[in-house]
């Protein structure tokens, strides 16, 4: 038996190595047992500043049922996780890629006062379409003078397929459409790949199974 878990772990460090050029994080998802949630966030915030400030974590504000998420970059020592478990009833750690590297994760979050995560389960044989459409909705938005969100994909250690993190500054930025006549819109929607602005959602909708969509705040 622990002959096979060895051989389980060098199997996936192997495959964590030899991913593409993207680059691998470690993310954390917290919830606090009951009456905890201050001192989880004090001891999170704590290992931030151990960590020289480099993780980021956003705290849940609704749509799901964690209560912090940490993303930091894997490291050398992804697969030992931090030990949260004197104060939660839930955690849960996995490795993610993505082609945006930390330097632009990190600038992207310097600003953001809120974000918008948005996780996601795919239908059978789909997982691709789901990536495609991610990368097709980002064209959109930058057509339309707005950020796009950056994409991460699940490497190991959890069922949800991948999930997007959208910074914004707050909630209004979140919630306005820029200033733009609907013909600029519709045209952004179909330069993306789209058959009309209309057809975004519907267009997702066709390849996923579950889906989590969440709203979190910055915990500086």
């Amino acid at each position: 038996m622990f002959l096979r878990v060895i051989a389980t772990l060098v199997i996936i460090f192997t495959f964590a190595s030899s991913v593409s050029a993207a680059e691998n994080y470690r993310v954390t998802l917290l919830r606090a047992a009951p009456g905890n949630l201050p001192a989880l966030i004090d001891t999170a915030t704590r290992y931030k500043v151990a960590q020289q400030g480099n993780p980021i974590i956003m705290r849940h504000s609704q749509g799901d049922h964690w209560d912090l998420m940490i993303l930091e970059p894997a490291g050398e020592n992804w697969m030992i996780p931090t030990d949260y478990s004197s104060l939660v009833s839930f955690q849960h750690d996995f490795l993610v890629k993505s082609s945006w590297s930390w330097k632009d994760v990190k600038s992207r979050s310097a600003s953001a006062g809120l974000f918008h995560i948005e996780m996601f389960h795919a239908a059978v044989g789909h997982k691709a379409d789901i990536l495609q459409q991610r990368f097709m909705e980002n064209k959109y938005y930058n057509a339309t003078n707005r950020p796009g969100n950056i994409v991460f994909e699940t490497v190991f250690g959890s069922d949800v397929d991948n999930f997007t993190i959208g910074f914004y500054k707050d909630i209004k930025a979140f919630a306005t459409d820029p200033d733009l006549p609907d013909e600029v819109f519709e045209k952004a929607a179909t330069d993306a790949g789209f058959s009309s602005r209309s057809d975004i959602g519907f267009h997702l909708r066709r390849f996923i199974n579950r889906h989590y969509d969440t709203l979190a705040s910055q915990v500086k």
